[in-house]
């Protein structure tokens, strides 16, 4: 009997699968299907960090959103009845943000799934117990190199949240943005074809539970992800035939953007480094926005809708759902200096909120930009300008600290960062959100316009 508790075990040990596939050589991207919605308009939705109290704030900005009808006319002059969220083209998630934005594209016309599933749910209870009611995975983390909490976290996503789903089973529309951390780099890894082509790997066989637990494994508390790297190092000729890696290496003395870039093609194409290790994207960017802030440039999805003379934008829409707190800070009331627990929530969390806030604003300003070109081109009645029938961006920021009510600022200020939130401080998020969004003025611009 014991013999057969020995095996078993060392089965448990050896059996940890590597969660992401090589791209084979019949490799194809999942089918789009053409899917009814405003042409002429882009959308984005961005959902913070924060655990569940970001999850449920994002959730219940959707839920309200839902409620909001959007009225436009299709290709062929028909008028068509939808609402916002529906409309939403592209949504970006960091930690608690990304299961909502996962939760979103699979579960949308079912909004109570979501909440049963993960908003209504002590999650850091189950999986605190899971390794106590289940002793198998006991054993597995006590015995396994390649089996730790961010495992147990990832299996529990992977089965109870998302039932499984890969992200061969998300819809075409929206389109969906995990973002997390590479380690090594430093910098955002966004679980899309376009990254898992720099692993040689197959994004539709991915779970999509795993990439939530990567995107909200905060340091200390999560051990991180880890992908495997099954490319080939291409030789130097190949690598300078690459005009895009050509043109940056040309220019990484003189720009810290192009040099960050180069670096990142060149570290993926060592294949030496066989192992990517991913953790909490707040890490980098607490908010998801800097994906939004790339697709300004040249070749990205807003540059491209702005100057298509084939299809000119008409609305362009850039939702921020910040569930960040504004919680008092009493460590300079003190002679005794902040503890290691408070250094460490400094250093990951508070600076972080100053860089997520001035990407905020340089969204804002790169809209800004757009809409003086629009009235210069409505002003001289350019009719060659893309830009002529835009109307003036929309930057909406959902965040409690907009709250007129201090009893209600001061109540989400409470709120933890966990992944459990109880019914009282759930009850508390679904009344604040409805009135963040009507007191918003760009949301009401926006209602305004799209009714």
């Amino acid at each position: 009997m014991l013999r057969k508790i020995i095996v078993l075990i060392i089965l448990l040990c050896c059996c940890a699968p590597r969660y992401n596939l090589q791209k084979s050589d019949d490799f194809k991207l999942k089918q789009i299907n053409k899917v009814e919605q405003d042409e002429k308009a882009l959308i984005f939705l961005s959902l913070s960090g924060g655990g569940s109290r970001a999850a449920t704030m994002s959730w219940r900005t959707l839920e309200v959103f839902k409620n909001i009808p959007y009225i436009y006319k299709n290709e062929n002059g028909e008028k068509i009845k939808s609402n916002l969220a529906d409309q939403i083209d592209y949504v970006s998630g960091i930690s608690g943000g990304s299961f909502a934005a996962s939760a979103w594209c699979l579960y949308k016309d079912s909004m109570n799934v979501f909440r049963k599933k993960f908003i209504d749910v002590n999650v850091q209870k189950k999986l605190a117990l899971k390794p106590i009611l289940y002793p198998w995975i006991g054993f597995r983390m006590i015995f396994s190199n390649n089996y730790d909490r961010i495992d147990v976290a990832a299996h529990y996503y992977d089965k109870y949240v998302f039932e499984k789903k890969t992200f061969k089973d998300l819809p075409s529309h929206p389109v969906l943005w995990v973002n997390s951390t590479h380690l090594a780099l430093a910098t955002r890894f966004t679980y899309t074809q376009e990254f898992f082509d720099l692993l040689n790997s197959d994004l539709n066989s991915y779970p999509i539970g795993f990439a939530c637990a990567a995107s909200s494994a905060f340091p200390i508390l999560l051990s991180p992800i880890t992908l495997k790297n099954y490319g080939k190092t291409l030789p130097d000729s190949i690598m300078k035939q690459n005009t895009k890696y050509r043109m940056a290496k040309r220019n990484s003395k003189r720009n810290i953007e192009k040099d960050f870039y180069c670096r990142m093609i060149e570290f993926y194409n060592d294949k030496s480094n066989k192992w990517m290790h991913y953790a909490d994207g707040g890490l980098v960017d607490n908010q998801g926005l800097q994906i939004i802030i790339d697709n300004f440039s040249t070749n990205g999805i807003i540059n491209k809708a702005l100057n298509n003379s084939n299809k000119p934008l008409n609305r362009l829409v850039i939702i921020n759902v910040n569930a960040g707190t504004d919680k008092e800070d009493n460590s300079c009331k003190k002679e005794k200096a902040p503890g290691v627990t408070s250094v460490i929530n400094y250093t990951m969390t508070t600076s972080m909120n100053i860089l997520s806030a001035k990407r905020w604003m340089k969204i804002k300003s790169l809209c800004s930009e757009q809409n003086k070109v629009a009235i210069n081109a409505k002003k001289n009645n350019d009719s060659s300008s893309t830009l002529i029938e835009l109307e003036k961006p929309y930057c909406i920021e959902i965040n409690a600290r907009n709250l007129d009510s201090k009893n209600l600022k001061q109540a989400f200020s409470e709120l933890p960062t966990s992944f459990y939130m109880n019914k009282e401080q759930i009850a508390l998020i679904d009344s604040v959100v409805p009135i963040l969004i009507k007191e918003n003025k760009d949301v009401q611009r926006l209602i305004k316009t799209i009714q």
